[in-house]
């Protein structure tokens, strides 16, 4: 069996990390326009698609490097400073297969595109940048999002396609809706191949108190991607995330 995950970062890494652990055949496709903390400072200094959901996805199954990683020096993560240092000298394109080197599971960019998400409400105001939707401000916390989009568009990454299509289950989440979901099929071309793919597609929930689409359905939610989903989990009642095992018992249980 191939299980595809989508999202970002602190939702999908303890995923990935399970299923290498029970030697089940994984690849990550991880989102790259996030612009907060110290992915968002090394970004900015060298103009560079966001590198900290990329590494923490590596880190969860490279044993001590990865641990290493994860290791603080002042604001910044040290697998970020390696991997933004591997970019300057080779380019994102190549310096994503290197560091990907390092894990146990393939993680790859959904795109190499350095691009910004960008979010409208309902009455036509929006936000830029993924660290608005984390930490909006005070006046816009219970407002709707309507749509997103990244600005300039984000080309997919060219192997992505084919990564769909020989996957038996994509995992859509668990993350964020906005900054770790939703933003990939904002990219050029994604949706399309994600629908083309015959895989069974499952979307993975966290709480449903999330600014942008609190107390949302989850029809409604789907909705928002503008795909079908085979299966859509949601983790009991007062949880906010999910326990790793317990998830991925649910997604190999059909």
């Amino acid at each position: 069996m191939k299980i595809v995950l989508v999202g970002g970062g602190s939702g999908i890494s303890p995923i990935l990390t399970e299923l290498a652990r029970r030697e089940i055949s994984a690849t990550a496709i991880v989102t790259v326009f996030d612009d907060g903390g110290s992915t968002g400072i090394l970004r900015r200094k060298f103009d560079i698609p966001a590198v900290g959901d990329f590494r923490k996805n590596v880190s969860a199954t490279a044993g001590e490097i990865g641990k290493f990683f994860e290791k603080r020096v002042g604001s910044h993560a040290l697998g970020n400073l390696v991997f933004a240092e591997l970019i300057r000298e080779n380019g994102f394109k190549k310096a994503s297969k290197i560091f990907a080197d390092f894990g146990a599971v393939p993680v790859v960019p959904i795109s190499f595109s350095v691009s910004t998400l960008v979010g409208e409400f309902e009455n036509g105001q929006k936000i830029s940048g993924e660290s608005k939707f984390d930490h909006p401000p005070t006046k816009l916390k219970n407002k709707k999002i309507r749509k997103i989009s990244l600005v300039p568009r984000a080309k997919l990454n060219p192997a992505i396609p084919k990564i769909l299509a020989s996957a038996d289950k994509i995992l859509v989440g668990p993350g964020s809706v906005f900054g770790s979901l939703l933003v990939n099929f904002a990219v050029d071309g994604f949706r399309a191949a994600f629908e083309k793919s015959r895989a069974q597609k499952i979307l993975v929930r966290n709480s449903a108190d999330e600014f942008g689409c609190r107390g949302e359905s989850s029809a409604e939610i789907q909705k928002r991607f503008g795909v079908e989903f085979d299966r859509i989990l949601s983790p009991r009642k007062n949880l906010k995330r999910w326990d790793g095992r317990v998830l991925n018992e649910r997604i190999c249980e059909v």
